[in-house]
C-alpha cells in the first residue's frame, strides 16, 4: 500500500486541524485530483478519504481513454470507468471525462483501413456510446487531447487521425460530442499552450471549430512544469489571452517536476517529440530519494504560492484546475521521461501534507 496515514486527512500528525482545499477554493473554481484504475478497490480507504476531502472535481487518469475503454470494436471496458462516476457522485465531485481523441493510447481497431468515412464512422460510434452512457453525471470531456504539434512549421501533430481523416478531425470530433449531449462542456486539452507558439496554434484550432458551427467551452492547459522553470508569465498572459477569445481556462494536469529534464511537455513518445534530446543527466539528482531535501520542497512551495496567487486573481477566468495524480507515489513522473523518485504534488508517499500544501491552503 502506498499511502499510511493513520489519521483523518483534515488533521495533520499532532492533531492540529489541516483545512480541506476544495473549501479553501470553494468560492473560486474546482480543484481536482486524478485517480487511476478503479478508484474504489484500487486505491486504500485512507486514499480514498484523502481525494474526497480534498478535492472538488475528479478525472479518472486513464481508463477512459479510447484504447483502454474500447480496446476491440464493440467491446467497451466500462467498469473502471463506471466505479470513478460512481465515486465522484457519492463525495460530491465533478466528473471530468478524458478523452475521446487522442493519438497516444488510442483504440488501433479505429485505424483498420486508410478510408476517411469508415474512420469517422469508427469514431462517431465511440463518442455516442461513450458520451451518451454518461449523460448527466459528467461535467465535461477532454474532446480532443494535443493534437497541435511542437514543431514550428507544423500546425497540427502527424497522428493517424490526421492522416487518414485530414486537419478536420478536430472539428468533427466536436461536433459529435455536442450532438450527443449538448449540455456536457466541451474541452481542447494540451501541454506547453500557455506559450506563444503553441497559443497561437490553438487560438487558430479554436476558430476554425467555432467556424464550423461547432461550439468549445474551454482551453485545458495542462500544467505539467518543471520546478526550475515555470513560465509564470506565459501563464498568465494565456489565461487573459484565451479569456479575451470567449474561453474559460482550466489547469488540468498540474504537478511540478523537482528533477531537471532537458526539455519541457508532456509528449508520451519521449524527448524527441518534445523539443529536446534523449540524453538525461548521469548522476542521480539530490530530490531522487524518497526523503526529498527541504530547500527542494520549500522552492516547490513558494512555486505553487505563485501559481495559485495567480489563478485567484484570474477566477473569474478560471473554472477548474486539477493536479495530476493524488499523492507523490502515485505521480505518472515517477516512470516518465525515465524512472525515479519524483516528488511533484502536494501530499508525501505517506499522504502528509507538505510545505506545497501549507503554500496553497493558508491565503494569506
Amino acid at each position: 500500500m502506498l499511502g499510511c496515514m493513520q489519521r483523518e486527512p483534515t488533521t495533520r500528525d499532532d492533531g492540529r486541524p489541516l483545512p480541506r482545499l476544495r473549501e479553501v477554493y470553494a468560492d473560486d473554481f474546482l480543484i481536482g485530483c486524478t485517480l487511476g484504475g478503479n478508484p474504489l478497490t484500487d486505491y486504500s480507504s485512507d486514499e480514498q478519504a484523502l481525494a474526497s476531502t480534498h478535492f472538488s472535481a475528479l478525472t479518472h487518469e486513464n481508463p477512459m481513454k479510447p484504447g483502454r475503454i474500447q480496446p476491440r470494436q464493440g467491446e467497451f471496458a466500462f467498469d473502471k470507468p463506471d466505479a470513478a462516476v460512481d465515486f465522484a457522485q457519492m463525495h460530491g465531485m465533478a466528473m471530468i471525462g478524458h478523452t475521446l481523441v487522442w493519438h497516444q493510447q488510442a483504440a488501433e481497431w479505429m485505424f483498420d483501413s486508410r478510408d476517411r468515412a469508415r474512420a469517422l464512422g469508427h469514431l462517431r460510434t465511440h463518442i455516442e456510446t461513450v458520451v451518451d452512457r454518461y449523460r448527466s453525471r459528467i461535467l465535461g470531456w477532454d474532446v480532443v487531447n494535443e493534437a497541435i504539434s511542437d514543431k514550428p512549421d507544423e500546425f497540427l501533430r502527424d497522428s493517424r487521425w490526421l492522416e487518414i481523416v485530414g486537419e478536420d478531425f478536430v472539428t468533427q470530433a466536436f461536433r459529435m460530442a455536442h450532438e450527443v449531449d449538448e449540455k456536457t462542456e466541451l474541452y481542447y486539452n494540451d501541454y506547453n499552450n500557455e506559450l506563444p507558439l503553441k497559443r497561437e496554434k490553438t487560438l487558430r484550432l479554436i476558430d476554425a471549430i467555432r467556424q464550423s458551427g461547432t461550439r468549445v467551452d474551454a482551453v485545458g492547459i495542462q500544467g505539467h512544469w518543471e520546478l526550475r522553470g515555470v513560465p509564470f508569465e506565459h501563464i498568465e498572459q494565456s489565461i487573459e489571452i484565451y479569456a479575451a477569445n470567449g474561453l474559460k481556462v482550466m489547469i488540468t494536469e498540474l504537478d511540478l517536476d523537482v528533477i531537471p529534464r532537458d526539455f519541457s511537455g508532456a509528449d508520451l513518445d519521449g524527448p524527441a517529440n518534445a523539443g529536446g534530446t534523449a540524453e538525461h543527466a548521469a548522476t542521480k539528482h539530490p530530490a531522487d530519494r524518497r526523503d526529498c531535501p527541504p530547500e527542494i520542497l520549500l522552492q516547490q512551495a513558494e512555486a505553487y504560492r505563485r501559481l495559485f496567487e495567480m489563478f485567484r486573481s484570474h477566477r473569474k477566468n478560471i473554472s477548474r484546475v486539477t493536479f495530476w495524480g493524488l499523492h507523490d507515489g502515485r505521480s505518472w513522473l515517477n516512470s516518465w521521461p525515465t524512472r525515479r523518485t519524483n516528488h511533484p504534488l502536494l501530499f508525501d508517499r505517506e499522504l502528509n501534507p507538505k510545505p506545497a500544501f501549507d503554500a496553497i491552503a493558508y491565503r494569506v
